[in-house]
């Protein structure tokens, strides 16, 4: 079966407090992008598309040569929906990943079990970890009005898998969406949702975080630290 990826790269580094994208930061002497591009080449997909924001071509074309990795580059959109939507034109493939560029320490073996599934037969996987915290519903004066019952809560990760024709059908279906229905839409699993379509979830795992703090990418850079520590 063939795989494309698109990695979602258009972010800006603002809650970083960095003034260039997100996926430009470095992280243990590389930048996220690199990470991310290199997990999916690792996990043997034959076409990567990152999307970018405009006018940072050269920039991540740097900083992808400089680890001797090759992605298509594809200005995003306004929004992650329409940034996914533009790198979806491009691919070629029967079977898509979507992934985040924030999430460059997925492990080999989260990436392969969302392909298995897909390739098993299921059209739409996402992987997920189960909600761990006491979670509360507040109401708009931040006063408590339920308590969300945690069991069936999941929360989801990437990168998340497609047949690439019912991702297509899925962003075209989008168009339809009311601007608040559309604003309510955080990944592309929702639009499959709204479809009516079963989205399969696969277990997650807790090195995927998506660093978009400070506070995230001192805990990537210690995974790192710890990982290679562990393997000396």
């Amino acid at each position: 079966m063939s795989w494309s990826a698109i990695i979602a790269g258009a972010g800006s580094g603002s809650r970083l407090g960095s003034p260039i994208p997100k996926a430009l930061v470095h992280l243990h002497g590389e930048a996220l992008i690199v990470h991310a591009v290199r997990s999916m080449k690792d996990a043997g997909i034959e076409q990567i598309i990152v999307t970018i924001p405009e006018g940072y071509a050269a920039q991540f074309e740097s900083e992808l040569s400089h680890a001797n990795l090759t992605a298509q580059l594809v200005v995003g959109g306004s929004t992650r929906q329409e940034s996914v939507a533009n790198g979806l034109r491009h691919v070629t493939t029967d079977y898509v990943l979507v992934h985040d560029a924030a999430r460059s320490l997925t492990p080999q073996a989260m990436i392969h079990r969302v392909m298995e599934t897909i390739e098993a037969g299921t059209p739409a996987v996402i992987p997920a970890l189960p909600v761990i915290d006491t979670i509360k519903q507040v109401d708009c004066t931040e006063k408590v009005v339920a308590t969300v019952q945690r069991e069936h809560l999941r929360s989801v990760q990437t990168p998340q898998g497609f047949s690439a024709a019912l991702l297509r059908t899925a962003h075209t279906f989008s168009e339809q969406l009311s601007v608040s229905e559309a604003s309510a839409i955080t990944d592309d699993a929702s639009l499959i949702e709204l479809m009516g379509q079963p989205v399969t979830v696969v277990r997650g795992d807790s090195c995927a975080l998506k660093i978009t703090t400070p506070f995230d990418l001192a805990v990537a850079e210690l995974l790192i630290t710890t990982h290679q520590a562990g393997k000396a």
